[in-house]
């Protein structure tokens, strides 16, 4: 929640093992949300290369679309100075989320007698798929852990 264009944002510096920079700059990946993604797959510019999964032209267009998102989104935080990206490239997973939830009454779906959880944000909604993910998974192991 908080923007109708970036689902998630995370800088690869805070992963573990991961260099601060890359190239003198820092790296980050952003995630459009659906409504931004299908905004461009239907844009004309883009419209026909994301659609078929190929095209520079597409692929160009989307990711200069979800770094200006990036930038004007970080701008508040960053004393009004936009990002200018020394590169960014954009893909299509369109398979990558769900589109909708189980609406499971619980956080995963636990099979005790087997020792198993099926845990993801397609389990349960919550206000963010990744806060539906982290809490699916937490729930997960500790089904996990209390069939052990």
């Amino acid at each position: 929640p908080g923007s109708p264009s970036v689902r998630m944002l995370c800088r690869d510096a805070s992963k573990p093992g991961r260099a601060a920079t890359v190239d003198g700059g820092a790296l980050w990946t952003a995630v459009s949300t659906p409504q931004l993604a299908r905004a461009m797959a239907g844009s004309a510019e883009a419209g026909a290369g994301l659609r078929r999964r190929e095209g520079p032209r597409a692929d160009a267009a989307a990711a200069k679309l979800l770094s200006e998102e990036v930038s004007l989104l970080l701008a508040p935080f960053l004393g009004g100075e936009h990002l200018r990206p020394l590169s960014a490239t954009a893909t299509l997973w369109s398979d990558a989320s769900a589109a909708d939830s189980l609406h499971h009454p619980h956080e995963c779906v636990s099979l005790p007698a087997w020792r198993l959880a099926i845990a993801g944000e397609f389990v349960k909604e919550a206000a963010s798929p990744l806060e539906a993910a982290a809490l699916s998974g937490l729930a997960a192991g500790e089904a996990v852990a209390a069939a052990l």
